[in-house]
Parts: C-alpha cells; structure tokens; sequence
C-alpha cells in the first residue's frame, strides 16, 4: 500500500515538470483589466470580450425568456410579501408616477388573497402565443403562456427603454384554474 502512494505521488510530480511552463498566471493591469503573456492563455481559459449590447431592437429570445420570468418573480415577491416596493423601482418610470406601488398592491390583491405563488412557473417553459415586437413609441412587448397544466397561466408584458435598460411598462398575469 505505502508502495503504492509512493509511486502515485512520484507520477504526479512527473506529471507536474512535463507541463509545468504550460499554465500562466494572468496579471492584473490597471483599470481591472486582466492581461497575459503574449500567446498565452489565462488559468481557467481563454476570456472573450462581452459581445455588444443590443440596440433598441428585440432581445434574443434567452434575453427575453429571463425578462419574462424575473418580471413575474418580481410580481411574485411582491404579492407574497405585500410590498410593491421592489416591483416599482423595476417599472419605467413613467409608469410609477402614474401607478405608485400603493396602487399596484390593489391591482394585484387578488393574487394575494387567492394565495396564487407564481414561483413554480420558474421550472416550466415559456411559450410566446406571438413574436415580442418593439412598436413605433420604443415599446417591447411579449405575450405567451407558461406550459402549466391544469392551471393556466398567461402573460401580457411590455418593457420601455430607460437609462439604457429595458423597464417594465406594463404587466398583465391571468392565472386560471382548469376549465370545467
């Protein structure tokens, strides 16, 4: 068994020396930039700049899919917790001066007192019932469902463009129970 280790702990060593001048470690520049030696990879891989950010147009449908859902969490955190605090500060702020988060709780005092939790939604694929399209005032807007089964749950959203950020606009959630 000692043998055994020996032998082991002297093949990772060997192991080390044939690759030992192969990892680089990266060095930290000013500004936060990360530099290496020319040719080099940094340790973990190489690093790709962030790709650029999409103009005003539609979002690719991964970007919109986590719109769509960190929207309806917001709105779940809110209902669950009766403060429309956090919801409001994530809606346009066009939107908030005409609906303050006072006005939200009561719109969405049926989810509340239904005890509806949209959580579960999270783990359920998003199905657009029509192509998110950005309308002449800068307006996003995207409709669909999640697939729920017995209950129905739809979305109608709609983000505006501020500070360079997509807010919330509008939202709209129907959830239903099965039909009869």
């Amino acid at each position: 068994m000692r043998a055994f280790r020996v032998f082991a702990r002297l093949m990772f060593a060997a192991v080390l020396a044939a690759t030992g001048p192969a990892v680089v470690r990266a060095q930290q520049q000013p500004g936060g930039v990360t530099a290496t030696p020319e040719g080099a990879s940094p340790l973990g891989g190489p690093v790709f700049a962030n790709p650029a950010p999409p103009g005003p147009g539609v979002p690719r449908d991964d970007i919109l899919e986590v719109m769509v859902r960190s929207a309806l969490i917001t709105l779940n955190d809110a209902n669950a917790s009766g403060n429309y605090a956090v919801l409001g500060t994530r809606m346009h702020s066009e939107f908030r001066q005409q609906v303050p988060p006072d006005s939200l709780a009561g719109i969405f005092a049926a989810f509340r007192t239904n005890r509806i939790d949209l959580a579960p939604l999270l783990v359920h694929k998003v199905a657009f019932t029509e192509a998110a399209a950005v309308d002449a005032n800068g307006i996003l807007s995207a409709k669909g469902r999640f697939e729920t089964r017995p209950w129905r749950t739809s979305f109608d959203l709609a983000w505006r463009l501020e500070g360079g950020r997509w807010m919330l606009w509008k939202i709209n959630v129907q959830a239903r129970p099965p039909e009869p």
